[in-house]
């Protein structure tokens, strides 16, 4: 294919697989052919014609010819004519005799330029005739080949064409038919598909839209419902703070109202309670607390409700009134939870809170 350094590789290649095997024979034919290739590279012409004197001698008889071709032509690229002329002489005549025409000719066509370069006239007198032959010959053969793959060429075409030309006018007939019903039959399918598939996904839509919308008001009436029970048991906590407040005033002995109203605190939220709000809040927004966790883990039980609250955005009353304690004491909190989160100074610690537990776009 004309591409003599991939074949020189491939032939290196050979050659070592050759040498493994210990077959003489095709190490021989490898040698041979990359002989001949470096003396197609005019930097490694040289190198071929020491590789063909190595060769002289071991190559079997019916590879004679090529090998005494290969060499003369070699000798004759490089300009050593008088060493060629024998070996192409011995190369036109082993060439005929394997009825290697074309190699025959090539051999000819070098010899008599070897002929005509050593001043050996009277051979190439001598020659030329036979030269002639051997060129009319080839071009016999190449007429006589090309105008049997023309005709050839043309009664396969025709005979093709008429096959063709029937198969197809049978083939359609019978396709014609068959591809009617098959179309009109996909056809149906497809659209009876389609609209079967519009219509229950449609309607498995609107059945999850309606289960989601219902659950999620669900879960947030729970949440509001605790908020408010919560809130109305600080009241009635308050309220009987206030009276306390009112016997603290008649005796002369004083009371803590602040421990009671710790203790009474922690009945606000019954343990049940609390973990349910919990689940109703992580349904109604599933990846808050994680979020919240996330930025700071050292969030109290506590301060998670506090900033749930928050989440719900209640103001400072309500919180008051869901977690049991004062104003001041919901302002206490919300300064602990912006050091603990790290929140911006001047900035609203609620609506903070509210982005860290939301979810980002």
């Amino acid at each position: 294919m004309n591409r003599s350094a991939d074949a020189l590789v491939a032939l290196q290649q050979a050659d070592s697989c050759f040498n493994r095997t210990g077959n003489d024979y095709y190490k021989l034919q490898a040698a041979l052919e990359r002989a001949h290739l470096l003396t197609l590279q005019p930097d490694s012409l040289e190198a071929g014609l020491r590789i063909f004197t190595t060769l002289e001698g071991q190559i079997p008889a019916h590879r004679q010819a090529f090998y005494l071709y290969y060499y003369g032509s070699a000798c004759a690229q490089a300009g050593q004519y008088s060493r060629a002329i024998p070996l192409l002489e011995s190369a036109v005549t082993e060439a005929e005799n394997i009825s290697e025409r074309l190699m025959a000719h090539q051999a000819a066509r070098l010899l008599t330029e070897c002929y005509r370069h050593t001043g050996r006239l009277a051979l190439l007198a001598d020659f030329l005739p036979r030269y002639q032959v051997l060129s009319d010959s080839i071009a016999s053969d190449a007429k006589i080949r090309q105008l049997a793959a023309a005709n050839i060429r043309f009664e396969t075409e025709k005979k093709e064409q008429e096959n063709r030309a029937l198969t197809a006018e049978v083939a359609l007939k019978d396709s014609r038919l068959r591809t009617t019903l098959l179309v009109g039959t996909l056809c149906l399918l497809l659209a009876a598909g389609i609209i079967i598939w519009v219509v229950m996904r449609h309607r498995a839509i609107r059945i999850r839209q309606e289960a989601a919308a219902t659950l999620l008001r669900e879960q947030e009436a729970q949440l509001h419902s605790l908020i408010r029970d919560r809130q109305q048991l600080n009241d009635r906590n308050l309220d009987l703070v206030r009276q306390l407040s009112d016997i603290q005033a008649t005796h002369e002995n004083t009371c803590n109202l602040d421990s009671i109203m710790e203790s009474l605190q922690q009945s606000l939220f019954s343990k049940e309670d609390a973990e349910r709000f919990r689940q109703n809040f992580s349904a109604v927004y599933p990846t808050a607390l994680n979020r919240l966790r996330s930025r700071c883990p050292d969030l109290t039980y506590s301060d998670e409700l506090f900033c749930m609250l928050a989440m719900l955005q209640l103001d400072n009353f309500e919180m008051a009134r869901t977690l049991g304690i004062s104003k001041s004491s919901v302002s206490k909190t919300r300064y602990r939870i912006r050091i603990k989160l790290g929140l911006p100074e001047g900035a609203d610690a609620d609506t903070e809170i509210r982005k860290v537990m939301s979810v980002k776009e």
